[in-house]
């Protein structure tokens, strides 16, 4: 618990990213909690960019979840051309001055967006909560839940790759104390950037 919030692993410099805006790549699973810790990050200020917005997500989920074979043909055509455009707004909101964005999205890992982050912030809970509050939000069979949940990139993968990790299981004030502590660390890393 004390880790939550915090810098666990510290991030790499990435030549191919701009070095302004910052970009946080905020991914999770279904039901995670993203939501939450997206509200307290705009009361910072950052920009966010949604890119399940800009994929036109509800179309495709219904194809993703539908057939295991289908997040294959998503990767190789609808993907590349969703971090084009993503990008192409991290630059306008940079632009429109901007210090930090958020890019987020539901496949932010499988999709291997967070590559073009210069952090990966993860949002974890464990598999039974994310059922029960995925059944609870969209009045679907615990056996549904399930199947959208595991289709998704496990914790442990999450974990493996985070700068990161909130786990807003608690209060939303423990959570919104994971979100303060992350951003304090945030802002004295910028301000030593160039």
């Amino acid at each position: 618990m004390r880790t939550l919030g915090t810098l666990v692993n510290p991030p790499t410099d990435n030549p191919k990213i701009p070095v302004w805006p910052y970009v946080i790549g905020l991914a999770g699973g279904i039901a995670s909690g993203k939501s939450k810790i997206i509200e307290k990050l705009k009361t910072k200020g950052v920009a966010v960019v949604n890119c399940d917005r800009i994929a036109n997500e509800k179309k495709l989920r219904k194809v993703a979840f539908a057939d295991d074979d289908q997040p294959q043909q998503l990767d190789q055509s609808a993907w590349p051309a969703v971090l084009e455009a993503a990008q192409r707004r991290i630059q306008e909101l940079g632009e429109e001055g901007y210090r930090v964005v958020v890019m987020e999205g539901a496949d932010l890992m499988r999709a291997k967006w967070y590559q073009s982050c210069h952090q990966l912030w993860v949002v974890v809970v464990p598999r039974d909560e994310s059922i029960k509050r995925l059944q609870d939000r969209d009045r679907i069979t615990a056996a549904e839940a399930a199947k959208r949940v595991d289709s998704q990139v496990s914790n442990q993968e999450l974990e493996a790759h985070a700068n990161v990790v909130f786990n807003p299981l608690w209060s939303y004030k423990h959570t919104e104390g994971q979100v303060d502590r992350a951003w304090k660390q945030l802002e004295e890393f910028l301000d030593t950037r160039n």
